[in-house]
């Protein structure tokens, strides 16, 4: 990179609009309101029930989801992040608890999910009234997810998967979890995992709690798909490791 690349950077404006000041005092007030009560919970090392209602209430959960779906802002990405900026300030499990629910669940939904999908889970989901977990992370699958060994066959009409998830954020509170497999055929790859909307009531869907090193970290949990059977969907096959890798 030459000195003339550099040359521009000093003139950025870094000074947040009337709009997206709005916004992020508006988190802020959010922020505020949470504080003591979070505090509460921190203590006594229990996940703070009252954050999804909090925060539901401020409309942050629907931020940068479109205003077409329940309680969706259709903020920016920029004014998305400064209030992610904020939202840590309160604990690295506050803004876990907003980062899984919004970037990692309802904004792959938003962009690839079906007609039905979208209404089904980013309604409630911007409001609060259902929480979702990334179920991606495996016993000996982490930083590198194309050995995951969670696998998915088709039967009659349905997908029934068949594996273990760990260390997966809000998962023992998630009403629905997205959860990565690959095919259970041995020529079954990395090119050839998906992603399936899988419901906390989905039958042979157990989860296990565990607290981590941090107790604000919003209820970790080992979730085990034992035969989960789950409505074939209209999505393509083998993009959801692709689409992981880029995010």
């Amino acid at each position: 990179m030459s000195e003339g690349d550099l040359a521009g950077i000093s003139s950025m404006n870094f000074e947040t609009s009337d709009e997206q000041s709005l916004i992020l005092k508006q988190v802020d007030r959010a922020c505020k309101e949470l504080r003591p009560v979070e505090d509460k919970f921190y203590l006594s090392h229990k996940y703070n029930d009252q954050t999804n209602g909090i925060l539901g209430q401020a409309h942050v959960l629907g931020m940068p989801i479109s205003s077409d779906y329940g309680d969706g802002q259709g903020v920016d990405l920029l004014t998305y992040a400064l209030a992610l900026e904020r939202l840590g300030r309160e604990g690295g499990g506050v803004r876990t608890f907003v980062s899984v629910q919004t970037s990692l669940t309802m904004m792959p939904i938003e962009r690839w999910g079906t007609p039905e999908q979208k209404s089904r889970y980013l309604e409630p989901g911007t409001k609060g009234e259902k929480l979702y977990a990334f179920g991606l992370t495996e016993p000996g699958a982490g930083s590198d997810p194309s050995s995951m060994r969670t696998d998915f066959e088709e039967r009659g009409g349905n997908f029934v998967l068949n594996g273990q998830k760990t260390w997966i954020s809000n998962g023992s509170v998630a009403h629905t979890v997205i959860v990565f497999a690959r095919p259970k055929s041995p020529s079954g790859g990395a090119g050839g995992i998906c992603a399936f909307l899988v419901d906390r009531d989905s039958e042979g869907f157990p989860s296990r709690t565990s607290w981590g090193s941090s107790p604000l970290t919003p209820v970790r949990s080992t979730l085990t798909t034992a035969s989960c059977r789950r409505t074939a969907s209209s999505g393509r096959a083998g993009r959801a490791f692709r689409w992981h890798t880029a995010h």
